[in-house]
């Protein structure tokens, strides 16, 4: 029988077969992401791990995010309502004007 290890590499490794690879538009567009997630973090006066306590996440996680990684349309929301913004304002940032 397979380990707990064994098996989550098995799922791990199936999930990267399945998974669309980011062409450079999608690459930037996640930086860009990732850029404006921590930059409302940090215009909330809080580091990390004070953000991450005060919304009750933990602070790798919100690292994660603010490094490119892990944020969906739902955590991208689900932050925005934490900041008291609307999706559409997250995205009416300078930032995804243009290339």
């Amino acid at each position: 029988m397979k380990t707990f290890s064994e098996l989550d590499e098995i799922v791990l490794n199936l999930h990267l077969a399945y998974m669309p690879k980011l062409d450079n538009d999608d690459l930037i567009l996640k930086e860009k992401i990732a850029k404006r997630i921590k930059s409302l973090r940090e215009s909330s006066g809080k580091n990390q791990s004070t953000f991450a306590s005060d919304t009750e996440k933990d602070r790798q996680t919100l690292s994660r995010w603010e490094t490119g990684r892990g944020a969906t349309i739902y955590t991208i929301n689900k932050f925005c309502k934490e900041m008291g913004i609307s999706l559409s304002k997250f995205f009416d940032d300078p930032i995804f004007k243009g290339k």
